[in-house]
Order: C-alpha cells, then sequence, then structure tokens
C-alpha cells in the first residue's frame, strides 16, 4: 500500500518534543529536589544528635547514682548505717534511716537480734531486744568480702549478771579458795573458727571493746542467759564494724584491744568503776598504736587491784617482777599472786618525774598487788616496792592481763578472796618524745 505523506514522519517528532518536555522540567526539579534532600539529611542529623546528647545527659546521671556504699550516719539516734539505694536496702533486710549521697541513696540500718540467723553487713548492731531467759541469745557474722580482716566489736551497751561475788571457800587445796571473778550465771563469748576465741566476759562492760579475727567460716557472737539473770531485753547493743586488711584502724595481730590516742584510759573487764570484779581466766593484750613522735610510754593507776601476793596487803608491797605470775605456794607459802599485768621492758620513770630520792631502777615486766608499783630494788617475799609510773621504751606498745580460776583467801583478813581486793585496774597512759634512760643494775 502506498504510504501516505507526512505520517510517518510526524509520530516521532511528537516523542522528540516530549523526550525534551521532560528533559526541560527535569532540569529545573533536580536542583531544588537536591536541596530538599539536603534539607532532610540535615534535619535527621540534628535530630540524631538531640537524642545523642539526652542519652549522654541521662548516661551521666546514672553514673551518679551509682554511689559507694560507705557508712553513714543516720537519723536515728545512736545508730549508723551504710549508703544504698532504697530498693537495695530493703532487699538486704535493712531499714532505711536518712539520706546519703547527695539524696540518691539511703542510710541503711542493719540491727539483728537473738536467734537473727546471721548479717555480712558492716555496721551491724546486736541487740537482746528478744533475749530470752534460760536459752542462749547469738548471731553469726560472715565476711562482707573477703579484704576483710577482722571485726571490731564496740559494746555500746553491755550490761549482763554479775559474776561470782561469794567469799564461800569452794576450793580446799593447795590453799582455801574461793570462785569470786567466775561467770556461772551469764557469759558472752565469741567464736573463731581456725583461731583463737577471746576470753568470755559477764557483768558490766559498757564502753568496751574487742578486735577479732574474722574467720572465712564466720563467727558467732553468743550471749549465754541464765534462768536466774538479772539481765533484761535492753542487757546488750554491739556495734559490729567489719576492718579490711588494708585499713589504719585494724589492730596489730594478737591485740584483744586497740587504742590509737596519744593519751587514754584501759580498764580490765567488768572493772565497773571500781565497782565490779576482775574476771577468772583472762588471758588477752592491750595494744596502743605509738605515735609518730613518740619513743616511751608511761603508765599510771588510781585504782590497781591484782592478786594479795602471799597474802600481804600493805600497799600491795611486793607485787612486782617474780612474785607476780605463780599458781603455786613454791615460793610464796600463801600464794595469791598469779592475776597480773605485763608491761615489757617496766622501769620507774626516771628524775626528776620518778619517785623523790630514786637510786635504783631496775627492768620488770610483771605487776601485780594492790598497787602500780616500780621496781626500785629487787623484791622479795617481804622486801617492799614503791608505788609510782611505770614507762617502758619497747615496742609495740602493749600490755597483757592474766588471771587464773580462783581467789586464794587464806589468811582470810588478808587474803584477795575479797571483792575489795580483786577489782581489776583502771590504768591510764601517756606518752613521751624522749626515751628512758636504760637502767645499769
Amino acid at each position: 500500500a502506498q504510504k501516505q505523506p507526512g505520517v510517518g514522519e510526524e509520530e516521532p517528532r511528537q516523542s522528540s518534543l516530549a523526550m525534551q518536555q521532560v528533559k526541560g522540567s527535569l532540569s529545573c526539579i533536580t536542583p531544588v529536589f537536591v536541596w530538599v534532600l539536603l534539607l532532610l539529611l540535615l534535619a535527621v542529623s540534628g535530630l540524631n544528635e538531640n537524642i545523642t546528647q539526652r542519652a549522654e545527659k541521662a548516661l551521666s546521671v546514672f553514673t551518679v547514682v551509682k554511689f559507694p556504699n560507705t557508712a553513714c550516719a543516720s537519723s536515728t539516734t545512736g545508730r549508723n548505717g551504710t549508703c544504698y539505694t532504697s530498693s537495695e536496702c530493703s532487699a538486704k533486710g535493712g531499714t532505711s534511716s536518712g539520706s546519703c549521697a547527695s539524696s540518691f541513696g539511703v542510710c541503711c540500718i542493719f540491727e539483728k537480734t537473738c536467734g537473727g540467723g546471721s548479717s555480712s553487713e558492716n555496721s551491724t548492731y546486736f541487740t537482746s531486744s528478744a533475749l530470752s531467759k534460760g536459752s542462749s541469745c547469738g548471731l553469726t557474722i560472715c565476711k562482707s568480702d573477703s579484704t576483710v580482716c577482722q571485726l571490731r566489736l564496740d559494746f555500746e551497751t553491755f550490761v549482763l549478771n554479775n559474776p561470782v561475788t561469794s567469799t564461800v571457800v569452794t576450793i580446799a587445796t593447795p590453799v582455801a579458795a574461793n570462785r569470786i571473778g567466775s561467770c556461772d550465771t551469764d557469759s558472752f563469748s565469741v567464736t573463731v573458727p581456725g583461731g583463737k576465741s577471746p576470753p568470755a566476759i559477764c557483768g558490766t562492760n559498757t564502753g568496751q571493746h574487742m578486735y577479732i579475727p574474722a574467720s572465712d567460716q564466720c563467727n558467732t557472737l553468743n550471749g549465754n542467759i541464765g534462768s536466774a539473770s538479772t539481765a533484761s531485753t535492753s542487757a546488750f547493743t554491739i556495734k559490729v564494724t567489719q576492718v579490711p586488711c588494708s585499713s589504719k584502724t585494724k589492730a596489730p595481730n594478737g591485740c584483744l584491744q586497740y587504742f590509737t590516742s596519744d593519751t587514754g584510759t584501759i580498764e580490765t573487764f567488768n572493772y565497773n568503776s571500781a565497782a565490779g570484779v576482775l574476771l577468772v581466766n583472762q588471758g588477752y593484750s592491750t595494744c596502743i598504736r605509738a605515735g609518730r613522735t613518740y619513743c616511751a610510754i608511761c603508765y599510771y593507776s588510781s585504782s590497781f587491784k591484782l592478786s594479795v601476793p602471799n597474802a600481804v596487803t600493805a600497799s600491795g608491797s611486793i607485787g612486782v617482777d617474780t612474785n607476780c605470775g605463780m599458781a603455786s605456794s613454791t615460793i610464796l607459802a600463801e600464794i595469791g599472786s598469779y592475776d597480773h599485768v605485763l608491761i615489757p621492758g617496766g622501769q620507774c620513770a626516771v628524775p626528776p618525774a620518778g619517785p623523790p630520792g630514786l637510786t635504783t631502777n631496775l627492768l620488770n615486766d610483771k605487776y601485780c598487788g594492790t598497787q602500780l608499783n616500780c621496781l626500785t630494788a629487787v623484791p622479795t617475799a617481804t622486801t617492799a616496792a614503791t608505788a609510782g609510773t611505770v614507762c617502758t621504751n619497747q615496742r609495740p606498745f602493749k600490755i597483757s592481763v592474766k588471771s587464773d580460776d580462783r581467789e586464794y583467801q587464806n589468811p582470810g583478813a588478808l587474803g584477795e578472796g575479797t571483792a575489795g581486793l580483786n577489782a581489776g585496774f583502771s590504768l591510764s597512759y601517756y606518752m613521751l618524745t624522749t626515751c628512758l634512760t636504760r637502767p645499769s643494775g
């Protein structure tokens, strides 16, 4: 068929025209599209940056909330606590009392009583609020972590039944004796698995303290309360502090008590302002931290009643050296000299601080009798010593208390088997920056 003129040529021209129009449109649209796309990208970038900043702020707040669990002062009188979050305190069985860590935490108090199971929290208070006569009142204390070396027990209140005070003779040989100072009705003890337990105590010991080796198998604090006890549900409140191995407050090994002041007063358990009696079977050491500038330490006493050597009561005239610490009648016929305090390297304070007219000054370790004496002559069974201050250069600064299980009463008028002659001691101490002159004789 014959082709109509112009038809085949018109269609390509129309297509070409359409393509040119599209290209023209794109040339106009493309710059706008690119700018819109760039604006969208910038907006998204700004949004992401804003989200990131908010997240960082949230993280910074979260970091502040993660505070250390240190000791804190609670709003409850007489109680310290540990700083935890409110939820942590509740989960651990504590009681919230006041705030800490800039109010992000609460001061959490931990208090346990008889039958309270166990606790591994620092600053746990063990009380007798659930005490029942004729039973025991115990609490197990476990380390809070592996860095703990000791437990410090502070007897904020401690009034158990008094020890035996009767002078009735219950022991006949080798010399008549009684059991003054025995904790027959009530007693308090601490277990130290794998170590040495401290001596049991009773009576009044408010304000005293003990350092106990923290055992990996835990330690048990136990009050044995007799059926005839006079102790009440407010008998004791004992604060238990966990002492890290690296702490400056850690006591030297082997020290049941540790004093850190340059001056102070040390009392035997159940001293009770000279109204108590020395407890039986005591054997422990008390240490005093030496100040950096001090060379010597001195002890003096206004009340000192530890045994009556050979039943001679005249001012405790022979209470020094080998006359102390004897458990038999080999040297002293009337015995009565075992209870004593050990002050290593003790000597009289040198003149002019020493006793007037001092011409002889001898070293001595053991002290007993009815007054604190320094040694000015070799003692015998009748030679008097000199009352005075006892000083020593020997470090570490430490004294040790020893007592047996009986008090001798022969002859009755002079024996140690009376409460007044068996009260224990109150020793005050101070330190010297200059070293003592060692005795030459």
